[in-house]
């Protein structure tokens, strides 16, 4: 509840920075759709859209939501093995976009919504219940997001983003 406001004040005092890094490492995800309504803090314009979740019987669009408060500089977005889920769906979509450019190791390819259920013998059996598929057609379940600079020196991967930032 209290996240979306901080973040569009946090946005609101670097408004005229020259760019901003979204340290989405180890990130494990979150609710899906908010995706959409955190985009939209770097999207003005309607009619976009990050991607789309698609189950049996619906399809889910993850459409962006363009806020008052949008943040026009660069976005350096960070991500390791341990970025999952609606973080991997915020990341594709703005890379796809070309919205952000991504920094770190390839995200965990484990963006969908699942079911467990419990075997005979006591083992849990885990399956997916979707597939997500981003705006230019990629699927990240298993793939993951693919960053454009890979640095796999954790304390180096910040530098690297702050260095595409102030560069020309």
């Amino acid at each position: 509840v209290s996240l979306m406001p901080r973040f569009e004040s946090a946005l609101r005092d670097f408004a005229h920075a020259p760019g901003v890094i979204l340290d989405l490492r180890s990130n494990r995800g979150g609710i899906g759709i908010m995706a959409s309504g955190m985009a939209g803090y770097f999207i003005g314009d309607a009619g976009h859209k990050l991607g789309e979740m698609r189950m049996r019987d619906t399809t889910l669009q993850f459409n962006v939501f363009p806020r008052p408060t949008v943040y026009a500089g660069r976005l350096a977005i960070l991500l390791d093995e341990g970025s999952a889920s609606t973080t991997e769906i915020l990341a594709q979509g703005l890379q796809d976009l070309k919205r952000a450019r991504i920094f770190g190791t390839r995200s965990a390819g484990a963006a969908l919504p699942s079911d467990i259920i419990r075997l005979p013998d006591g083992d849990g059996f885990q399956y997916p219940t979707a597939t997500y598929i981003s705006a230019n057609g990629r699927v990240l379940e298993g793939n993951g997001v693919i960053p454009d600079v890979e640095v796999r020196d954790r304390g180096a991967v910040i530098d690297a983003a702050a260095r595409w930032i102030l560069g020309p």
